[in-house]
């Protein structure tokens, strides 16, 4: 068997957002409204550099990250579209920003595949794109 092996980078960076929020359709701790200093990090993969021999450049990806998260700061999250419909899981929140960041950043060579909550230090929700 032969296999071939494709070159590959990734870059990702990481901000934090205090935020609280009250889940939806559910009973027990999570239904009550309480907060959380949340890690969203994301990935960005190229099989190709640029012509700077970067994936992206890191500066860009963590301003852009930020503006996208930026009206979550210190906000009810159940509050702020479109977690006013859509139930404001880690899980929820992942995909909303990786589309988000995706819209934004996501070229011929280079994109978001993936972007991970963590509500404390030991529970994160991925989504891969």
């Amino acid at each position: 068997m032969c296999y071939v092996r494709i070159a590959m980078w990734e870059i990702s960076t990481e901000t934090t957002v205090a935020a609280a929020h009250r889940l939806r359709y559910t009973t027990g701790e999570g239904e009550r409204l309480h907060g959380h200093n949340w890690r969203i990090r994301a990935v960005v993969r190229a099989d190709a550099l640029d012509t700077t021999g970067w994936v992206l450049d890191f500066n860009q990806v963590a301003a852009t990250l930020r503006a996208l998260v930026e009206p979550y700061e210190h906000a009810f999250l159940n509050d702020v579209p479109p977690f006013d419909d859509l139930n404001p899981t880690a899980e929820n929140l992942a995909r909303v920003v990786a589309d988000a960041l995706a819209a934004k950043l996501d070229d011929e060579r280079a994109r978001v595949v993936r972007v991970e909550v963590w509500e404390n230090d030991s529970c994160c929700a991925t989504f891969f794109r």
